[in-house]
């Protein structure tokens, strides 16, 4: 027997008992003020929050000079190309989480994994129903422990870096701004 083998089989022998996974908690419950309290909590982050029913006007009003725009708002298919150069990338968020304004963005609406961290200005639209209270909230309503969802990301504000200097540069690694238009 080889010494791999005896590897092998000395691990199998001693391996602990599967035990189950404790139960979670599964969220809090939403305040009454909770799409104000996710806006302001964008704004601690570095991001802008509107409250509005037509996100096209607020996009509009906020870049008026964009030049290459990317939506995937309404199902449209990554037009493949170049990601260099993109000026607004307009996503639809999944999940909003209030306690940190985190974001759930799951790769089915980004239609490029990277077009949320290549843009220049990026824009999450998001449903007001679709917030939870925290983090045990989300996890428990994407069912992430349970489900093999793929590729998927919480974003919270914009790209920003720091160092022990005290010096904090927004868009370091990513997008420069962040705007957040929250539908009622």
């Amino acid at each position: 027997m080889s010494s791999r083998q005896m590897i092998l089989d000395a691990v199998r022998r001693n391996r602990p008992e599967l035990r189950p996974l404790p139960e979670l908690p599964t969220g809090a419950v939403l305040s009454e003020d909770a799409v104000e309290r996710f806006a302001a909590i964008i704004r601690e982050v570095g991001g802008e929050a509107v409250i509005a029913s037509d996100a096209s006007a607020a996009i509009q009003e906020r870049y008026p000079d964009a030049q290459r725009v990317l939506s995937m708002v309404d199902g449209d298919a990554f037009p493949g190309g170049s990601l260099e150069g993109i000026d607004l990338v307009v996503l639809r968020g999944a999940l909003g989480v209030v306690e940190n304004g985190a974001i759930w963005v799951d790769e089915a609406s980004m239609g490029h994994r990277a077009l949320p961290f290549v843009t220049m200005h990026l824009v999450l639209v998001l449903r007001a129903a679709d917030l939870v209270a925290d983090m045990h909230g989300a996890y428990a309503a994407l069912r992430l422990e349970r489900d093999t969802p793929g590729f998927g990301v919480f974003i919270s504000g914009p790209s920003k870096t720091a160092d022990i200097e005290r010096a904090l540069v927004i868009g370091a690694q990513g997008p420069r701004s962040l705007l957040v238009v929250i539908l009622p």
